[in-house]
């Protein structure tokens, strides 16, 4: 995939090499070497830590930023307000917690058949969408984001249940390294962006929350992520792959016929209710189980 994406975009002649793309290269050549490292040696969550904290160093040094989000209504959150050697502190923050909780929750979320591919593949369809609105008009971005689409449909060809290929740490990495850095460049459109990632951003912060009230280290590998739970509840890995991408294509679809910024913020917390009653609805349904 990395490879792949790599000769399409050096190839492609209507892409400038902006100093952003470049960022996004080196990324991409140092998540190639590192992720075939670490599925060698299976390095310590440190060394993996490290070397995200390294990506969003790199982010940022080749002009990753965002000035602000906008909440709900007309609340906007602006992150320039402290500047130091010329960089907004707060956009720093940020771009570290959104890209260190992505490539976490991707990489996480990578633990049966094809349920990366189908999250990727949506997200992927959610950044060309958001690149061509009218208010971004970013084309580069949609290129991008289109080779990104053509990686993970020939990666989820071969990773449908059964798979015959997995994407290890490089591929992980480089999916949520990739789709959190277009959602900044695409006029930081985080919150469409988020549209397919509340999915595994709420079953990496479950899984956080329960590691914490073990007391346990959190980047330490279990069996408590989602799709883990519903395996154990009866379901297989073609029911959870229909389901994710039946739920996640149903979202975004809604998302992108309503023009109103409000409805869309609407359906992202509607979205986010959805899903908590449904992680609750597991646990009550595992503990049942253990009953039993």
């Amino acid at each position: 995939m990395v490879a792949s994406f790599l000769i399409l975009v050096l190839g492609h002649r209507e892409l400038e090499m902006t100093k952003q793309l470049q960022g996004l290269l080196w990324g991409a050549v140092s998540i190639l070497l590192f992720g075939l490292w670490d599925d060698n040696k299976n390095l310590s969550w440190f060394k993996q830590l490290l070397f995200q904290i390294f990506l969003v160093g790199l982010l940022v040094w080749f002009g990753f930023q965002v000035d602000f989000f906008r909440g709900p209504g007309e609340m906007i959150f602006r992150l320039d307000g402290v500047v130091w050697q010329g960089v907004f502190l707060g956009s720093v923050i940020f771009i570290f917690f959104w890209v260190v909780s992505i490539i976490n929750a991707i990489n996480w979320l990578d633990g049966i058949d094809s349920s990366l591919g189908v999250v990727s593949l949506w997200g992927g369809l959610s950044l060309v969408f958001v690149s061509l609105l009218p208010e971004v008009n970013q084309p580069a971005v949609a290129i991008l984001a289109v080779i990104f689409l053509g990686t993970i449909g020939g990666f989820l060809l071969f990773n449908l249940p059964p798979a015959k290929v997995e994407a290890g740490t490089v591929g992980s990495y480089w999916v949520g390294f990739l789709l959190s850095a277009l959602a900044i460049v695409a006029g930081s459109k985080i919150i469409t962006l988020m549209i397919i990632l509340v999915l595994p951003l709420l079953d990496f912060g479950w899984v956080i929350g329960l590691r914490l009230r073990k007391k346990q280290v959190i980047f330490l590998k279990d069996k408590n992520h989602l799709h883990h739970r519903l395996k154990k509840i009866g379901w297989d890995d073609r029911m959870i792959f229909l389901s994710y991408f039946v739920f996640l294509g149903v979202v975004l679809t809604a998302y992108s016929l309503v023009p109103s910024r409000e409805v869309r913020m609407m359906i992202l917390g509607g979205e986010i209710i959805f899903l908590s009653g449904f992680f609750i609805w597991v646990e009550r349904k595992l503990l049942l189980k253990k009953v039993k």
